[in-house]
């Protein structure tokens, strides 16, 4: 009686903190990301509408707020990574690694400090995005209330909620954020994950629209298409932004390169980065920071093509620019920014041959095509279009331009600009969550101690009596220090038992494992090994710790896919 009342209570309990968590984080998350959001707004306004720093030189009137402010943005930053002792700061790409990790390797620390810190640069007038920083802070805070509600479901889950709120309250876009979730960031699909994301998504557009106002993010009015003429020019349209989201992500992945072999501190690069774009902000201030109002006045088709064409150019640069100097931010809204103007450009390009289309519709697919190609979601990116313009029509011929713009960056750069950065850092999400585990677990703590040792001068008569006493056919030399020294083999042994010492029969070009070796490493050591065990070493001290059987790794392989079977299917043993 007992055990079919716990089978019962146990899938409502179950379905209840599912529920809850997706419900609290939802909320949490939202109430964050609008705080983030208006403070950002807040600065940005101060710095454009205030007179402090304006002077009239030969009858112009000049103001140097952008310098001032970005100046300002680089002390506090750089005083940020002093105190906090945080040398990288976290966005997307790292949350997409924690994911796809059965243990959390989301810090959590570094994480709430990159979005103070992203929140300082946007608003100091930094060319960088808001959207990456708000979706690492919904993982971190997911991560943080996984602790709290003791590892009940898997860390994925609970970024996967962080993350989809984070984009639902950003764009008020619910569907948008719940598809990025899984399409960027998990990259599989189950029902025990899909559930409290869903929740999560959707309780944050509720709950940013009750308290904030749920008013849409980029306002613009599309007329009725003739679907089937603007085919081409979707698709011709995709090629283009595809080119465009090209030269945006190569800027921003060799930006950073470019800066490291430049011999200036970190501390006073920063410094570089903003009085350039201070300048330029001062001629150009629509390229700064956030540039909400410059892509409604562009969707909306109040930019002129030439002033357009100018925004573009400098966006790219800027953004490069700011993230390669030491600014911290997101990249998807400059991405929306140059895809904005991206179609305008476009626009006024095919008009040169007599072919007239709805400016706002390419504005906006543009928009949506290099958005998707820098952060790899076309499924995500169609939604949005959808949800931002109201607009069924546009969301189904943006497939069209998407899946161009997508396509021509995944042959030419790959999925997205964070995988990019991952694999920089020698992390192939693309390879799966086996592989990234196999990569991850070491060696050592595999390491037996089972294993026969003998001093190099061991006569081979003595090892070979104990090698048989003990049933081993392989040992393994090492001297009064326990360096390692070499393995040897009981045929070899029997063969030459009139030898002085053991040392001189020691085998040739065998097989060697570090401790922090991976699993990975294990298993490619072993395709062409022949033999009973492999030694395992201290790199540092070249001590024998122990030895590693085929069996062993073979074992700790099944083990390692049975973790990300029980992840991928939303359950833990």
């Amino acid at each position: 009686m007992e055990k079919i009342f716990i089978n019962i209570v146990k899938p409502w309990k179950t379905i209840g903190i599912i529920i809850f968590i997706g419900l609290f984080i939802g909320s949490c998350v939202a109430i964050a990301t609008k705080i983030f959001v208006n403070s950002i707004l807040y600065l940005t306004e101060i710095r454009e509408t205030t007179t402090l720093f304006s002077i009239s030189i030969a009858g112009y009137q000049i103001n140097y707020a952008p310098i001032i402010t970005i100046l300002v943005a680089a002390f506090i930053i750089n005083n940020i990574k002093k105190f906090t002792k945080i040398t990288r700061f976290h966005g997307p790409a790292d949350s997409i690694y924690g994911a796809h990790r059965t243990d959390n390797e989301i810090d959590i620390k570094t994480g709430y400090f990159s979005t103070f810190a992203a929140l300082i640069s946007a608003g100091g007038g930094a060319s960088v995005g808001q959207y990456g920083p708000l979706v690492h802070f919904g993982a971190t805070l997911g991560t943080s209330i996984r602790f709290l509600t003791k590892n009940i479901l898997s860390t994925d889950v609970f970024i996967g909620c962080g993350t989809a709120a984070a984009i639902s309250a950003g764009f008020n876009a619910p569907i948008a954020g719940l598809i990025f979730a899984h399409e960027a960031l998990l990259r599989h699909f189950s029902i025990k994950a899909v559930t409290p994301i869903a929740i999560s998504s959707f309780t944050a557009a509720a709950v940013a629209d009750k308290f904030f106002g749920g008013e849409q993010l980029f306002i613009t009015e599309i007329i009725e298409m003739d679907l089937i003429n603007f085919i081409p020019i979707a698709i011709s349209g995709g090629l283009f932004f595809g080119f465009i989201a090209l030269i945006y992500m190569h800027a921003l992945n060799k930006g950073p390169q470019f800066s490291a072999k430049i011999k200036i501190k970190p501390n006073q690069l920063i410094y570089l980065g903003a009085l350039f774009c201070g300048i330029i902000g001062i001629a150009y201030p629509e390229v700064l920071g956030i540039g909400t109002n410059t892509i409604n006045n562009m969707l909306n088709v109040q930019i002129d093509t030439q002033t357009v064409l100018i925004f573009l150019f400098l966006k790219i640069m800027l953004t490069a620019i700011c993230l390669s100097t030491g600014f911290f931010g997101g990249i998807f809204s400059p991405a929306i920014f140059v895809g904005a103007a991206s179609g305008i450009v476009f626009a006024s390009f095919i008009s040169l041959f007599g072919i007239i289309s709805d400016i706002k519709a390419l504005a906006l697919c543009g928009m949506a095509s290099v958005g998707a190609s820098v952060i790899g979601t076309p499924i995500a990116g169609v939604i949005l279009v959808i949800e931002l313009s109201n607009s069924y029509d546009l969301g189904v011929i943006s497939i069209l331009s998407i899946a161009s713009a997508t396509l021509i960056t995944y042959l030419f750069f790959g999925q997205s600009l964070f995988d990019r950065q991952l694999l920089n850092r020698g992390i192939d999400i693309a390879l799966g969550r086996s592989h990234l585990k196999l990569m991850d677990e070491a060696i050592g703590p595999l390491a037996s101690e089972n294993f026969l040792a003998f001093l190099p001068n061991t006569p081979p008569k003595h090892a070979v009596k104990l090698m048989i006493a003990k049933e081993f056919t392989e040992a393994y030399l090492v001297d009064e220090k326990g360096i390692y020294k070499g393995k040897i083999r009981l045929v070899e042994l029997i063969a030459n038992t009139a030898q002085k010492n053991c040392y001189v029969l020691r085998e040739n070009n065998e097989v060697l494992l570090t401790s922090i070796d991976s699993v990975l490493q294990g298993i490619e050591a072993c395709k062409d090994f022949v033999g009973e065990s492999i030694p395992v070493i201290n790199k540092e001290t070249n001590t024998l710790i122990g030895i590693i059987t085929e069996s062993d790794l073979f074992k700790a392989y099944l083990d390692l896919n049975r973790q990300i079977r029980d992840l991928e299917a939303g359950s833990r043993n």
